[in-house]
This record gives C-alpha cells, sequence and structure tokens, in this order.
C-alpha cells in the first residue's frame, strides 16, 4: 500500500499561534511609541521652561538697573499657556554681585515640572571721580570735500 502525500503548509493552529505572538508585539511596539509621545512632550515643556528662563536673564543682562532684593512672582503668557515665574534675588557672596534665581513652573498636564536658572548679576563698572555721570555724546565733524584725483 502507498501511504497518502502529505499536505504542504502550516496548520490552523500554528496560524493562530503566530498572530497571538504577532498582536502581543504590535500590543507592545504600540504602547512604547505611545510613552515616547507622552515623554516627547514633556520634556518640551521642559525645554520650554528653560527657554523663558534663560530669556529672562537675558532680558535681566541687558536691563540698565539692577533688580531690588527680594521674591517677586508673576506669569509669562505664551500661546495661551501661563508659565509661574518666581524672581528670587539676594546678596551674593561678592560685595555688590547679586544672586538672581527664575523658577519657571511648567503649565497644565505637566504641572510639577520645574527649571530653574540661577544668574549672578555684577556690580555697575565704576567710573573714575572726574568723568561726568552721564556720557556727552559729540557730533561728528564733517570732512572737508575731497576733489577727485585725475588720472594720467
Amino acid at each position: 500500500m502507498s501511504r497518502p502525500a502529505q499536505s504542504q503548509g502550516f496548520t490552523l493552529l500554528e496560524v493562530l499561534v503566530a498572530l497571538v505572538i504577532l498582536a502581543i508585539a504590535l500590543g507592545a511596539v504600540i504602547k512604547v511609541s505611545g510613552q515616547s509621545a507622552q515623554m516627547l512632550r514633556s520634556l518640551r515643556a521642559d525645554t520650554a521652561a528653560t527657554v523663558i528662563a534663560e530669556d529672562l536673564c537675558a532680558r535681566l543682562q541687558l536691563a540698565a538697573v539692577a533688580p531690588e532684593v527680594g521674591t517677586q512672582n508673576s506669569v509669562v503668557v505664551i500661546e495661551g499657556q501661563n508659565w509661574p515665574v518666581r524672581q528670587t534675588v539676594e546678596a551674593g557672596q561678592i560685595p555688590g554681585v547679586l544672586k538672581v534665581s527664575y523658577f519657571v513652573k511648567t503649565p497644565a498636564p505637566y504641572e510639577g515640572q520645574a527649571s530653574i536658572i540661577t544668574y549672578f548679576y555684577p556690580p555697575p563698572p565704576a567710573r573714575p571721580n572726574n568723568s561726568p555721570a552721564t556720557p556727552q555724546t559729540q557730533t561728528p565733524t564733517p570732512a572737508a570735500p575731497q576733489t577727485p584725483s585725475k588720472m594720467p
């Protein structure tokens, strides 16, 4: 007697097991990508808080007047989101130097995260006793008109 030819291919049970393994793997990939997107949004909020604090430090560097010692609370509004800011100014360890700290909290839904930047505000440069308090500007004297030179 001859044996019947065996069929080539997968059984239904093998296909179902492969589909279950594939579904579990895809579920894990989707979960990880969702967590990555959430982490990216959280990092963007942290980065924005740091940029706001650095911007406030840069504005302080450009200001003509030193900040007052103490703590001030304010809110920076960017694209409709409120970013609470706390500025703390205290005397530094070097006489005349101020220690300025900016604490910027992230808005909802990332509340609880924050960025802190510290800037040391230097004392104003010393002026010599004989120099005036305000600099005097001189109007430049126009140069005498020049006649074009003749080419040989």
